[in-house]
Parts: structure tokens; sequence; C-alpha cells
């Protein structure tokens, strides 16, 4: 299940950005008692009553008559925000009182037909709560008087926010079930991953153009292979940078990485024309730590030159630029012409029997046991290490845990090695895999 998006915003200068940092509970947004400090957006995840959320920080609104280019561009980032947004936190000061420009953000705010929460802040002595009422007039309702300074009913703002988002549950995707195959097909913009959408679902649902950002939200595609059901979520283009996005980059963004934490593998298209960039190995990488299973689909291959060792030079670029990343299948394709691209299906449905795979405890430590006492961690502090047994302690993604004891002085070279042996082993093609060693006493 995606994690709901709740926003926050308001004029400039009400604690916005220190009601971000309290709720998530670490110092992340600039507060400054100059307005406008905060221009773009930031965002992060965090937790309440074991209910997560993303929680996004604004900058604040102002009318177009209030400022120049760059106010224009941080309003309309927050009218963004408040559109695309699950549930919003309006935002209003006690100590400056109702002001013409809460009133016309409430209004615009009101039209996007998106639940609210009106927030009193800046109610920095509890005997002052009664002044909250006052800020009735910007038409919100009742307010949840806070500040988020000292932390003043942060617990029942909190609380009203999660039951709000509970309320929210049944109108959020659904998760896809057990049986099927959940694909999120990310990559730069104009990469091709709509057209590979619309090749494989056998029509054009999806509007495919050479201009980049056509697609502007993940998209779910149903479609059915040999009586298999296959989840296809077509995403916005992700950008090299990730920060200081305008307008709807920053949501696009947002979206798409969402829909990794719904899928079981994430097919990362590249432009073959372009070739690799640290943007693709950088996607790979933010795949791989939702501990989803990976596939680099190289497109446009019909457009590259005609030489049958371009696959060869490509694949060595690859194992050259992301020597870690060996494990992650690499797929030539063209979804033009359909050239290959049902090998993505195929790929996929290979990669995530083996990220459900499950290895016996005996069987895990019959293969490599030998292997691990002849080749232990190096000694560390003068302590040795001798490997008891191992076992693994989770699938989809498979993780493993062998116990030894100082199990926290072994260092990650060797977890890696522990990995590689695995790999050799057992294979878990595209699916990344994690080592732990925990204590084990005598």
């Amino acid at each position: 299940m995606p994690l709901p998006i709740v926003t926050i915003v308001g004029r400039p200068n009400v604690g916005k950005s220190t009601l971000f940092n309290r709720i998530i509970r670490r110092r992340v947004a600039v507060v400054d008692p100059i307005p406008g400090v905060t221009r773009d957006r930031h965002y992060a995840e965090t937790e309440w009553g074991g209910i997560r959320f993303t929680l996004v920080d604004t900058g604040g609104y102002l009318p177009e008559s209030e400022g120049g280019e760059l106010t224009k561009a941080v309003s309309e980032q927050t009218l963004i925000a408040a559109q695309e947004a699950d549930l919003v936190l309006f935002i209003a000061d006690v100590q400056t009182g109702t002001s013409e420009i809460d009133i016309d953000l409430a209004h615009i705010i009101l039209k996007q037909n998106v639940p609210v929460v009106f927030i009193a802040n800046k109610v920095d002595d509890p005997q002052r709560v009664a002044l909250a009422w006052d800020l009735q007039s910007i038409g919100m309702g009742d307010p949840i008087a806070i500040s988020a300074l000292t932390g003043f009913q942060i617990g029942d703002l909190l609380d009203e926010i999660c039951s709000r988002l509970n309320d929210l549950k049944p109108i959020l995707p659904d998760a896809p079930s057990a049986e099927e195959l959940s694909l999120a097909i990310i990559g730069a913009p104009n990469s091709g991953k709509s057209s590979l959408v619309n090749r494989l679902a056998g029509t054009e649902r999806m509007v495919v153009s050479d201009i980049p950002g056509t697609t502007r939200d993940a998209v779910d595609t149903i479609i059915q292979y040999h009586g298999k059901r296959i989840r296809l979520i077509d995403t916005a283009g992700l950008k090299r940078k990730r920060f200081g996005q305008q307008g709807l980059e920053f949501y696009c963004t947002l979206r798409a990485l969402r829909a990794l934490e719904r899928c079981d593998v994430a097919i990362v298209m590249i432009d073959g024309i372009e070739g690799l960039t640290q943007g693709d190995i950088k996607l790979v990488n933010q795949a791989a730590g939702n501990g989803v299973g990976v596939i680099l689909v190289v497109n446009k291959w019909d457009a590259v030159e005609k030489d049958p060792k371009n696959a060869d030079r490509w694949l060595l670029e690859w194992k050259r630029k992301a020597p870690s990343l060996n494990w992650v299948p690499v797929l030539f394709i063209s979804a033009l012409t359909g050239h290959r691209s049902i090998k993505v299906i195929e790929e996929a449905l290979v990669v995530k029997t083996e990220r459900e795979r499950r290895i016996k405890t005996s069987e895990l430590n019959d293969k490599i046991g030998y292997l691990l006492a002849r080749t232990p961690p190096p000694a560390t502090k003068g302590k040795y290490f001798k490997i008891r047994y191992g076992t693994q302690v989770k699938s989809a993604p498979p993780r493993f845990a062998f116990f030894t004891r100082h199990a926290g002085l072994i260092r990650e070279p060797y977890k890696r090695f522990v990995e590689k042996i695995i790999r050799e082993k057992y294979g878990f093609r595209g699916v990344p895999v994690s080592v732990v060693f925990r204590e084990k006493k005598d």
C-alpha cells in the first residue's frame, strides 16, 4: 500500500517548516523568522500510532500581486501541493490573526475538494487557546490549537491526522494481490515507459509523446499473460535532480517513488540512444533499496547503430560503472517495434519467483557452511570469528542471518563476500539480497 501524502500549506511565516520538523521529529526544513525561506517542497516519511504517511512542507502562498516571479512560482507549487495531496494541513497564525491572504488561500483549497485539517499555530501559552477561535472567520471551521515550537497539543493533532487517514483508506489504491505480478516502470522522461505499457497491453491506453513529462501520475494497467494477472504501473519520468524541482515535477517524482512501494519488480527504462547515466544507476539503487526486484531495460534498440557487438559493449560499460549491481538482468528491446518486449514480462515472472524463494536452513548450511568455515571473517581487534550457522529469516526480499560471536565487529566487505557466495549457489537473479550477523555465544 503506497503511503498517503499529507501536505502543509499556509501563507509565509505561519510555522509550516517548524511543524514539519516537529512531526518528523528531526530538523530538515530550514526555519527562519524571515518570510519565504522555504521555496521548494521538502518531504519525509513519518509515523504515528502505527500509521505511516509522507509529510510535505511547502513554500508560503502569496497572491501574484504581492511579489514577483519567485513569489508566483512558490505560490504555484503550494496550489499544486493541495491538488495532489490526500490530506491538507492548513495553518494560520493566532498571533497575527486572520488576513486576506488566509481567506483567499482557504477559498482556493476548499475548491480542491480535498480533506483539510485546520490548525491554529503559535499558541505558545496554553492560556491563549481562546485566540484560536478568532480564526474561524477564515472559513475553515473549528481549528486545532497547537504550538509547533513548543510541541503543545501536537499529539492531539497527530491523532486527528491519523483518524482522517484511516477514513481515506478505502479510496487509496489497492495493494496488489499475492497471485499477481506487479511491475513499476520507472526511468528518465521520454525513455519509452508509456510506449512499453501500450505495447504490452496491446492498446493505446497511455498517451505517448516525444515531449518529456507527458505522464504525470502513476497509472495502473491490468493485463493477462498465459493466465497470469499482470499489473503494469506507468510512472512519470524521474529527472536527475530530485531537489529544487518546480511545478508538477516534484509530485511526479514523489508519486513515481510511491509506485516502488507497491510493486514486486521495478523495470528501469533506459534510452538506448542516450546511453547509461549516473541517474539510471541511482534509480536501480533506489529500487533495490526498496527491496523489490530490478530489471534494466535498454529501450529504442532499433535506433542504435546496427553492430552485433553493441550489446556486449553496453554490458561491459554497465559492469564497469556499477560492479555491485551485476545481479541485475539487462534486456535490449524496442517498445516501438515490439522487438523482445514480451521478454520483459517473462523475465519479471522469473525475478518475482526468485524474490519469493526460501532456502531451508539445513540446505543453506550444507551448501555454504564449509565455505564460510574455510574463509571466516578477518580477525578484528584481536577477536576471531567462527560462523555457527545461518538461516533465511525473510523472503520478498530475501534476508539471511548468520550467527557468531562478536557479530558487531564484522565489516561490510565480508557481508558482501557472503552475499556473493549465496548468489553463486542460489542465483537470486534480479533480487536484492541482504546479509546480517547476529550474536551467538558459546
